[in-house]
């Protein structure tokens, strides 16, 4: 075994998580220097981390001699990931190769550290990416809390920065979103040419990349979609708030806000059926009244019972009602063209 305290044991993990600062991975690369235990224990906790072939090498010695060596092996590394990464742009430091006699050993450590910060700093851009595939866990649970609760195969994917300078992800599929509420911060999904920006909602999101139509359907809170061509420039903005929904026509570049009761209208007419889960009577009675043009007259006292029902298309309003009053447990009479439900 090799000794090492707690403090460093933590830095080492932090730093392969790409999470400590450039101070900390100056202090950490400093100690590995300075012994070859040091630099024994920090390769066996490396060696284990999976992640770690980015920026896979060997620490070399640091007396005086071998310097130059180390430098070029700072040097090819930072090559290999301009080659790897061309969207990074890495900048050369030609002058320390010139000047690395005048180095002491402890010094070159130093900068060696500074060379190795850049790694890390590139490292904190790297992505996560979750995938639900069907057959593993459906629920996740990204670093700010906010939860995600996948309908469908899909994928999400998020920088390691997430939650410090922004909250934003890039998403497809079906899945049911809870966002932790952050002022500071707004909650942004990336989904094809369209972002939903939220501060702390609720809704379920449809953005399944072969759907002609993404919808988001709000159940708390307030949601802003944004459309973008493709160069990036705005197309349109609607904002979406409670119980409606907000749908975007990939191919027609077209993005609207239905009511409730448009959503449901057209529940009927594309589905052939019209479904309520867990439903109040109230907003029932809205989506009934717009879709059969009739009216009914609802008792403050019934407004609050759910119901979770399926009508088809061929059910006429008077077949609709009397199922809601058998299942329900409701009373409906009809005086002239009103209907009256207590």
């Amino acid at each position: 075994m090799y000794s090492a305290n707690n403090k460093y044991e933590a830095l080492i993990m932090s730093y392969l998580d790409g999470q400590c600062s450039a101070e900390e991975a100056r202090e950490l690369l400093l100690w590995v220097a300075e012994s070859e235990e040091n630099r024994l224990y920090f390769k066996a906790l490396k060696d284990q981390y999976e992640v770690w072939n980015l920026t896979d090498f060997a620490m070399p010695e640091l007396d005086e001699t071998d310097v130059e060596a180390a430098l070029d092996i700072v040097n090819a590394k930072i090559d290999a990931i301009e080659e790897t990464e061309t969207e990074t742009k890495v900048v050369q430091m030609p002058w320390l190769r010139r000047n690395y006699k005048y180095v002491s050993g402890v010094a070159a450590a130093f900068l060696i550290a500074l060379f190795v910060g850049f790694l890390v700093r590139n490292n904190f851009n790297s992505t996560v990416t979750y995938a639900f595939n069907g057959q593993n866990e459906s629920s996740y649970i990204l670093p700010d809390n906010t939860s995600v609760n996948f309908n469908s195969e899909g994928s999400l994917s998020y920088t390691k920065h997430f939650g410090k300078s922004d909250r934003s992800v890039d998403f497809e599929g079906v899945a049911y979103f809870d966002v932790a509420k952050d002022e500071t911060k707004p909650f942004v999904l990336h989904c094809n040419n369209m972002d939903i920006e939220v501060l702390g909602t609720s809704f379920l999101l449809n953005a399944d990349k072969d759907a002609e139509h993404y919808t988001v359907d709000l159940y708390s809170g307030k949601v802003k979609m944004t459309t973008f061509d493709k160069k990036s420039n705005i197309l349109s903005v609607v904002e979406i708030n409670p119980g409606e929904r907000g749908v975007w026509n990939a191919s027609a570049n077209e993005l609207k806000a239905m009511s409730y009761s448009e959503v449901k209208e057209d529940e009927l007419l594309t589905e052939h059926v019209l479904v309520f889960n867990n439903e109040k009577l109230s907003k029932i009675v809205e989506a009934l009244e717009y879709i059969y043009k009739v009216e009914i007259d609802l008792g403050e006292s019934c407004a609050s019972k759910k119901l979770t029902a399926r009508f088809s298309d061929d059910e006429s309003i008077d077949e609709v009602l009397e199922t809601i009053a058998l299942v329900s447990e409701v009373t409906v009479t009809k005086k002239g063209e009103v209907y009256q439900i207590r």
